[in-house]
């Protein structure tokens, strides 16, 4: 083991950007690896100072949020065609009342 300090990460626009990106996804970092690699990997982004490294650590990024966003659930949007299903349901609901009458 060397004797050399431990370098202290910084928090940047990446890493808060992955943050959020998890965030929407209902990823939680502490239950998920990939997703706290990911974190990790983010702030060796923001801090890292060779040119090098930083595509490094940002391409091993991109690859573990690309494996974590297709692990994700999916989300419950209303989307477009949600709203006109729920409309033909009620189109049908309301004929079916009607012809029960």
């Amino acid at each position: 083991m060397s004797d050399a300090p431990k370098r202290r990460l910084r928090r940047g626009a990446i890493a808060k950007a992955t943050t959020a990106q998890l965030e929407d996804l209902g990823i939680d970092p502490a239950a998920h690896a990939l997703a706290a690699t990911a974190l990790r990997l983010a702030a060796e982004v923001d801090s890292a100072t060779d040119p090098k490294a930083a595509a490094t650590a940002a391409r091993e990024l991109r690859q573990a949020m690309a494996v974590v966003v297709s692990a994700a659930p999916p989300k419950e949007r209303g989307g477009r065609l949600d709203e006109i299903a729920s409309r033909r349901e009620e189109k049908r609901a309301r004929a079916a009342a009607k012809g029960a009458r």
